[in-house]
């Protein structure tokens, strides 16, 4: 199996974590909650991933901050 590079994995955390978002929380995208408190909502979902160790839980949180604050762009995150 070949090696994922940093910013594939990097990718991929931050569109799974923006899918667990949607599963918790549907409507996340439209009214985000502040850094801390995304934070804290993703925390279980992160301990729990292999990013863990891989990719800081403040960078995947800024990635989707600024997603969701890109709302009508041509990122797949922020396409409801």
């Amino acid at each position: 199996m070949p090696l994922v590079q940093r910013a594939e994995l990097f990718d991929l955390a931050v569109t799974r974590a923006a899918t667990y978002l949607d599963r918790l929380r549907p409507g996340w995208r439209a009214a985000p909650p502040p850094a801390p408190e995304l934070a804290a909502i993703l925390e279980l979902w992160y301990l729990r991933t292999r990013f863990a160790y891989r990719i800081p839980l403040e960078q995947v949180v800024g990635a989707l901050e600024a997603a969701a604050a890109a709302s009508g762009s041509d990122d797949p995150l922020t396409r409801g």
